[in-house]
């Protein structure tokens, strides 16, 4: 029986969402009528266009969640109405209902997830394709929950680290444009016709600078501000800003390496639950976003499919450390490939938490220090001629 998705006006006057089961749609309106509920738009939730995006921390606890329910013994439909009747109202719930809806109506669970593109991707799609083919449906779900876990780390741990440097410069930035604009132009008339410190004439030729030039400053900040939401908005030139940034020398092997974390544990999961190498690679590829590393990967599936050793495609590449295809050499001859690729995520994880940890333990007081002398530098530029009192005589 299929479900439907209404909006009705509640008991204390307000708009609320719900779901009812019916034959069709003259039937649920029918029951919501004799329930005497006054429903202001009705609709099958199998024909609304899924366009839903969940957080990845939404997504994880949903998949934890999820889990749970179905080692506790409950079957899929019914731990998936127990989620919907929790969610309800929040941003998981028309997934919630459209899942349980498509599982009622016969559907596997995989056929489900793949109406909701935006929020589950190819991996998560594949890994429950597969364990719908074993009967290890949670086990799969926490193999997901752990690998969406270590993602939302390295995000964090990245945020953290260029959190601090962003808001560092975006104050002396404020700071510095308050002398320049406000309060160097107030002071200037202080020393009209007396001599001044070369200090003091630079600061206030760039003063006079930027007020003579303010309006083009702020023309160039506005267009900074159009480009950056142009960008929010449009795909394409939302990838071409962030291909620009892997050309960077320190942004290059950063995000080789997270791009290579994600690939190594995707890798991992999906050759546990027994899927060949060679669509394990087109699917683990996919969770990577580095689009020169994907490209790697797969001429590498291409080169593996031919007959080449697992490691060979990877050797002497600038992106890729030399220690993989060894680790891959050791695992292809043991074959122990599920367990490589693990090991070889937790030896970069552990090297990209030293990394930014150096970057954020270094960038901190090199900030500091930089921004103190640019402030100290114009403070002292105007202060020295007031030290001068024979300067201020008439």
């Amino acid at each position: 029986m299929p479900l439907f998705e209404y909006i009705a006006i509640g008991k204390k006057g307000k708009k609320v969402r719900s779901a009812i089961d019916a034959d069709n749609l003259q039937d649920a309106k029918l029951k919501l009528i004799r329930r005497q509920i006054a429903v202001l738009g009705i609709s099958s939730i199998g024909e609304k266009p899924l366009k839903d995006l969940l957080k990845k921390q939404e997504l994880l606890n949903l998949t934890r969640e999820l889990s749970r329910l179905l080692h506790a013994g409950l079957p899929l439909f019914e731990a998936l109405s127990i989620l919907e009747e929790k969610y309800r109202g929040q941003r998981p719930h028309r997934i919630l209902l459209n899942l349980a809806d498509r599982v009622r109506s016969g559907y596997t669970f995989s056929q489900g997830l793949a109406q909701h593109p935006h929020t589950f991707d190819l991996l998560f799609i594949s890994m429950v394709r597969n364990a719908e083919k074993t009967g290890s449906l949670a086990g799969a779900l926490d193999e997901l929950g752990d690998l969406l876990a270590k993602q939302l780390e390295v995000r964090k741990q990245i945020t953290a680290a260029l959190l601090y440097p962003a808001i560092l410069c975006s104050f002396c930035l404020i700071v510095l444009s308050s002398l320049l604009f406000f309060v160097i132009p107030s002071l200037k008339e202080l020393f009209d016709g007396r001599s001044l410190h070369p200090f003091t004439r630079i600061v206030f030729f760039v003063s006079d600078c930027a007020c003579y030039s303010q309006w083009v400053l702020v023309g160039i900040f506005s267009l900074g501000l159009s480009f950056a939401v142009s960008a929010f908005f449009s795909s394409t030139l939302r990838t071409r800003l962030f291909s620009l940034q892997f050309r960077a020398p320190f942004v290059k092997t950063l995000f080789a390496k997270v791009a290579f974390v994600r690939f190594a544990r995707a890798t991992a999961t999906l050759l546990e639950g027994g899927l060949p190498i060679i669509e394990t690679f087109d699917q683990a590829r996919r969770v990577m976003n580095h689009p020169q590393l994907e490209s790697v990967i797969s001429k590498a599936a291409e080169q593996i499919a031919q007959g080449e050793a697992i490691h060979a495609p990877f050797e002497n590449h600038p992106l890729i450390p030399p220690l993989i295809p060894r680790m891959l050499s050791i695992a292809e001859e043991g074959g122990k490939l599920p367990f490589m690729m693990k090991q070889i995520a937790q030896i970069y994880e552990e090297e990209l938490e030293k990394t930014l940890t150096h970057f954020t333990t270094v960038a901190q007081p090199v900030l500091l220090l930089v921004l103190g002398v640019i402030i100290g530098f114009v403070l002292l530029s105007v202060l020295l001629p007031m030290t001068d009192v024979s300067s201020f005589a008439t």
